[in-house]
């Protein structure tokens, strides 16, 4: 469970950094997805290997979403009932990721923004530093209207916003020793520079349980076969994890009332 001040960190400034936190699973963690991209013929795509899908191909893995360290804080941060929108599996050589943001805000049919609680949960697998390819963060560009202004200086297309280099911007570097837990809302902005070995990470992604039509768009827009979940979850023996994921084939008519 998250304290008090760690909510409102992640509120005010979009992401928390939780050190140390799978530790001790660090090492089952690593080997099960060393498996997992050992057995899959993806072949590098601008010098990375993204698998999505990825806990939901090994059940050992499967502990993760409802471990005690997880299910209780993706509960404080997006609501009891949330979804599951799915995981991925990268490796990445880029010394190079410009400033992006997973998910924009958008308007809905009558031009006013909706804020939709989605969150990523970052486990990286090898130390990374500042120097070597860190996650760096823009605190509180998760929020209107520093999100939006960010996004009219088109920082994501690597051309010197605000007149800096990429990794000029400031931001907050969090370097990690494998084990910590990065989280953060998808809405943030985001970035890595430096190194450019292969750094590994596993990723868990969660969403409030849709109330809107529009909420639906956005799942929709950013995640491929989100209405599509696998089968190793739709028929899990975990029944926290099949809550998460048996309202999602309904949704792909794009309407809540169909």
């Amino acid at each position: 469970m998250l304290e008090l001040n760690q909510l409102a960190h992640f509120r005010s400034f979009g992401f928390l950094r939780l050190t140390g936190l799978f530790a001790q699973d660090i090492a089952d963690i690593t080997r099960e997805s060393e498996h997992i991209w050992e057995s899959d013929d993806t072949p590098r795509k601008n010098q990375e290997i993204r698998l999505d899908r990825f806990i939901e191909r090994c059940p050992p893995l499967h502990r993760l979403v409802t471990d005690d360290r997880v299910y209780p804080i993706v509960e404080q941060l997006v609501g009891p009932d949330f979804i599951w929108v799915g995981s991925e599996g990268n490796i990445s050589g880029r010394n190079r990721v410009n400033w992006h943001a997973d998910r924009k805000y958008y308007r809905d049919g009558e031009g006013h923004w909706i804020d939709y609680a989605q969150i990523k949960l970052m486990l990286y697998l090898d130390p990374l530093t500042c120097e070597t390819g860190c996650l760096r963060v823009i605190p509180g560009s998760h929020r209107m209207p520093l999100h939006s202004d960010l996004g009219d200086q088109e920082i994501d297309a690597g051309s010197e916003p605000f007149g800096l280099d990429g990794p000029d911007l400031p931001c907050a570097a969090l370097e990690t020793t494998p084990g910590d837990l990065i989280i953060f809302n998808h809405c943030l902005w985001h970035a890595a520079y430096g190194g450019g070995h292969d750094r590994r990470y596993v990723a868990l992604k969660f969403a409030a349980r849709p109330t809107r039509d529009d909420q639906l768009v956005s799942l929709e827009r950013y995640t491929s076969r989100v209405f599509d979940p696998d089968e190793a979850f739709l028929d899990h023996p975990d029944g926290r994890i099949r809550q998460m994921v048996e309202a999602l084939p309904g949704y792909r008519s794009g309407s809540l009332c169909a």
